[in-house]
């Protein structure tokens, strides 16, 4: 079963228990997926899908941050966006596991701990730890490896 039919299932799940924060998060998923296949003439791969959900993931979180405290309405509903966007993520590493990951990956390629490696190192490991981390993480941990 793909990803895809995966959410559709989920959605229909989320409309007969009269969900309206699910069946908007699913159906927003839904139309962002089929968009994309069809700009791409075939359907999309479960790792490529999921790219969208890291997307939504990231405009949400952008959004409670920018969302104002006295709002907690808003608040505890982009949370729960949050909450319900990240359990179709693989398990999302942590700084400690993620500078192990760049430890790593710089000893494999013969890389010195300095900024000007910074591009391949992240380059390199955005690729490898696809979905399992964002560009935002991989960055901070980074900064703390390079001189």
């Amino acid at each position: 079963m793909t990803f895809l039919e995966d959410l559709r299932k989920a959605n229909i799940q989320a409309m007969k228990d009269k969900d309206t924060l699910k069946k908007g998060v699913y159906s927003l998923l839904i139309s962002a997926i089929n968009l994309a296949e069809k700009e791409k003439g075939e359907p999309l791969t479960n790792e490529e899908a999921i790219k969208y959900v890291q997307k939504e993931v990231k405009q949400t979180k952008e959004s409670l941050d920018l969302t104002p405290q006295d709002r907690t309405d808003l608040i505890e509903e982009a949370k729960k966006k949050i909450e319900l966007l990240e359990s179709y993520l693989p398990k999302q590493l942590n700084v400690e596991e993620l500078e192990k990951e760049i430890q790593v990956f710089m000893a494999e390629h013969g890389l010195e701990p300095i900024k000007k490696n910074q591009g391949e190192i992240m380059k390199g490991l955005m690729a490898k730890l696809q979905g399992a981390t964002d560009g935002k993480s991989l960055n901070i941990a980074l900064a703390k490896i390079l001189k």
